[in-house]
């Protein structure tokens, strides 16, 4: 075994013990002798990246792309790396990397439309959700995110659909009650609200949604009386 090995080797070790001070110094060592060694350069960003120092991290990688531009690790982490720095610009150009890499790698799509979630490009998550749903019509999180993201945008009526789909998919995904329940509510179908409310109940006792549907019932009997007096 050469002498750099035998550092990767150690480094390896200390890096998988949690032991990341110690491994970057032995990674250090093994590419001062082998500078062409891509995973010593990986590990070692892995290290810097346990560590909290993701710029350091994002230079590690930048290198290792430079000998190895075609490794969908090294593009996997420099899109993570550059998320977590606020780099998002260059976190989204390399998780489109990886994907053209690796095209059926549904988790990496979610990545990416979840970023794009972040910086608030609303639009573009909705329309990766999409695609997703469209190439794997039952992979369930990508429905579930969409039909989230719409009730955050406050488009209660697309949320609502796609919270209905979801229970088709999976009925036992007894949140789904919840979403659809705020949605009628928000949409002034206390009815509605409130019969999924209660199943949502079945599942899980919740003072916060008996106090909802408590407020919904004063609601409808206020409605009643209005009526009664014209």
């Amino acid at each position: 075994m050469g002498i750099s090995k035998k550092y990767f080797t150690l480094a390896e070790e200390f890096r998988k013990n949690n032991q990341y001070k110690e491994s970057v110094e032995n990674y250090l060592n093994s590419i001062l002798i082998d500078r062409e060694n891509s995973d010593s350069y990986i590990g070692l960003a892995l290290s810097y990246k346990n560590l909290k120092n993701y710029k350091k991290a994002i230079s590690t990688l930048e290198k290792a792309e430079k000998i190895k531009p075609d490794n969908v690790v090294i593009q996997k982490e420099l899109a993570m790396c550059n998320i977590i720095d606020g780099n998002f610009c260059n976190g989204i150009k390399h998780l489109i990397n990886s994907i053209k890499m690796e095209p059926d790698n549904t988790d990496i799509q979610m990545q990416l439309a979840l970023v794009h979630e972040m910086i608030e490009e609303d639009d573009m998550a909705l329309m990766i959700y999409q695609k997703i749903i469209e190439t794997n019509p039952e992979y369930i999180r990508a429905y579930i995110q969409k039909a989230t993201l719409y009730m955050h945008i406050e488009d209660y009526l697309n949320s609502a659909k796609v919270f209905k789909k979801v229970l088709r998919l999976n009925p036992d995904y007894y949140r789904a009650y919840l979403a659809l329940g705020i949605c009628m509510e928000k949409l002034g179908n206390s009815i509605a609200a409130k019969r999924f409310y209660k199943k949502y109940l079945k599942h899980n006792a919740s003072e916060e949604v008996f106090e909802r549907i408590s407020g919904l019932s004063t609601d409808l009997r206020k409605e009643e009386i209005t009526l009664r007096i014209v």
